[in-house]
Order: C-alpha cells, then sequence, then structure tokens
C-alpha cells in the first residue's frame, strides 16, 4: 500500500476546512475518482465543518491557537477504476493563521518543514473576491519587495538547483527560520504609557509608521516558494505537483468563469500567475472550486434550495478540458491529480 501526505496550503479564510467537509461528503456517498475504503472515525473537526454546510452555512475560521493539538485528516483512498491500488493519505493539520505568521515571519515550525520534506503534492487555495486579499499598496513596493525576498532566498538557500537545507531547530521545539524576518511584518510601535516622561510631549508625528500590509499575490509567491523549497521530488522523480485551487468559483461572473482560473489569476493576481506560469521544480495545475454551487452567505433563495438535497450532488470542480472551461461535479478532482501516479 502506497502512502503519502497531501499539503493543504492558504490563508485564513481561504477554503481549506470547508473543502475538507465537501471532500469528505463525496467520499461517504462514493462519488468521484477517489473512493475511500474506509472512513476514519476519529475526525471530530471534520464532522463539525461538516454539520456547518448541512446546516447549510460555510465552517468559520478557525480561532484555535497555532500550537494546539494536531487534528490531521488520514483515509484511505484508491481510484473508482482501481487504478493505482490503495494509498493511505495524509492531509496535516496546518490552520490558515499558521500561513500567515510563515509568510509575516519567515518561520515554520522544524515540525512542518519535516512534514513538508516527507511529501511531495499539495494543493494552495486562493479564495476569489474576498476582503482578505489584501491589495498591492504600488507595483513599484511590491515589486522591491518581491526583490528583498529573491534575496533572502539567495542568502539562505543558494541557487534553485541545491539541495533544501536542513531547519537547524529541533523537531517539536522552537520554529525553524526558512528565511530572514518578512518585510511585511509589523514593527513594534511605542505607546505612551511606555515612554519616558520626558518625551511623553512629543508629538504623534514621530511614532514609527505601520509597514503596509502584505499584498495578497506576493503571499501567494512566497506560500508558492516554500512548496518549491520543501517539497520531495515523487517517488518517479517527477516534480512535486501543486494543484492550485481558486475557491469560491461561483462568485465570478459568467465571462470570468469560461476564461478559466489562469485568466482569473492573471486579471487579480498578475505578479502571482506570472509566477505559475514559470513553476520551475514544481509541476502546477489549475482548479476552480464551488463548495455547494453558490454563496451561503448570499440570498436566502440559493439557502432554501438545498434544503432536503444531498450535498455530495451539489458543487463542481472547474476545468479546463480541451480549451473549454467544464464544471465537474467531482470536487476530488484536484486531489486525484496530485496524487496521481
Amino acid at each position: 500500500m502506497n502512502t503519502g501526505s497531501v499539503m493543504l496550503v492558504g490563508g485564513p479564510g481561504s477554503g481549506k476546512t470547508n473543502y475538507i467537509a465537501r471532500l469528505w461528503l463525496a467520499f461517504k456517498a462514493k462519488k468521484g475518482a477517489l473512493l475511500a475504503e474506509r472512513l476514519p472515525t476519529n475526525i471530530q473537526y471534520v464532522d463539525d465543518a461538516v454539520r456547518h454546510l448541512m446546516a447549510r452555512k460555510f465552517a468559520p475560521r478557525s480561532e484555535r491557537n497555532i500550537e494546539d493539538g494536531r487534528r490531521d485528516f488520514v483515509i484511505k483512498v484508491r481510484g473508482n477504476s482501481d487504478a493505482g491500488g490503495l494509498k493511505q493519505i495524509s492531509v496535516p493539520d496546518i490552520t490558515g493563521e499558521l500561513w500567515k505568521r510563515a509568510v509575516d515571519t519567515y518561520e515554520l515550525h522544524q515540525e512542518w518543514i519535516d512534514e513538508f520534506k516527507g511529501s511531495s503534492s499539495a494543493i494552495l487555495f486562493i479564495r476569489a473576491h474576498t476582503k482578505l486579499n489584501a491589495q498591492p499598496m504600488d507595483w513599484v513596493t511590491a515589486r522591491d519587495i518581491l526583490q528583498m525576498h529573491a534575496e533572502t532566498m539567495d542568502d539562505e538557500f543558494g541557487d534553485d538547483d541545491d539541495e533544501d537545507e536542513e531547519g537547524d531547530g529541533e523537531a517539536g521545539a522552537a520554529p525553524g527560520p526558512i528565511a530572514a524576518p518578512a518585510v511585511g511584518s509589523e514593527p513594534p510601535v511605542a505607546t505612551v504609557a511606555d515612554a519616558p516622561a520626558a518625551r511623553q510631549r512629543e508629538p504623534a508625528a514621530h511614532t514609527p509608521p505601520k509597514a503596509p500590509k502584505l499584498p495578497a499575490q506576493v503571499g501567494f509567491c512566497e506560500l508558492l516558494r516554500f512548496l518549491e523549497l520543501l517539497l520531495s521530488d515523487r517517488p518517479d522523480g517527477s516534480k512535486p505537483r501543486v494543484a492550485v485551487v481558486v475557491t469560491a468559483w461561483d462568485m465570478l461572473d459568467g465571462d470570468a468563469k469560461k476564461a478559466g482560473p489562469m485568466q482569473y489569476l492573471k486579471k487579480e493576481f498578475p505578479l502571482f500567475a506570472g509566477r505559475v506560469q514559470t513553476p520551475r521544480r514544481l509541476d502546477i495545475e489549475l482548479f476552480g472550486m464551488s463548495i455547494v454551487g453558490g454563496d451561503l452567505k448570499g440570498k436566502r433563495e440559493f439557502r432554501d434550495s438545498l434544503k432536503g438535497r444531498d450535498l455530495s450532488e451539489v458543487g463542481y470542480t472547474a476545468v479546463m478540458r480541451n480549451g473549454v472551461m467544464v464544471e465537474d461535479e467531482d470536487v476530488t478532482l484536484p486531489l486525484a491529480w496530485a496524487l496521481a501516479d
């Protein structure tokens, strides 16, 4: 039996938990390119997410502490045609807050670095039309940030052809740095209470300004860089596979849906789109994803239309086939592609 680990990557609110919930419904209904051999029972957080969907609500953002106990999603699957045999896959439970911290600080616990090095597959989630996606401050600043990040990468890791460096920290101990501190992180701002009495009358203009928030697409590029640096080659020596999934696909207008994920990225996140088009040591495929086929936070009519329906029959994966975008009801497709032999 083959074993493997699939890394689910994305910031807070990017759709990871809701995808796991919808994937679970597909496994229970035995629908899709991947079929579950046996459903595990120790997955409380998945059941919680499923209950939200059954109540016609999206699962809320996880607010638990990053250092809380792990709740990995582990299951045995096989292709629906029995091709490739049985595989045991583990989806490590990495919160969006951890990824946000990793981008902001360039630090990742050694535990997770080891998880990456033991995996050759990942799914990177990019949510469409969300206020959590910070827009660029301006292109010159974004360019300067990326240039500084690239210089840091060269200093820490050498050329792209070099093997990944091992982290300095011990497993489960302090975070292991994988680059220098992030340019986009906020510096500490002194308060009046902290200042010496002689300086309390200084004008507010002397307070150090807050650093600009890192643009979403710069953060996406950084997440892809994490994957490029840390994922291992596949057993056959081929490149690691990364499925880039644009979630909330149903929020796009008809023309954007027909154009496909790459055109959407080029319009909304051109810097990241360019990075996807130059994958280097990664094999990248693009997908759109709608968990239930519409917006549960939108009009009540849509939520009412789901009453009494089997939620394993709603939602879809948007995928390009023969130059045409199609909406396939199989939500396992990104995972199946990432794991394919």
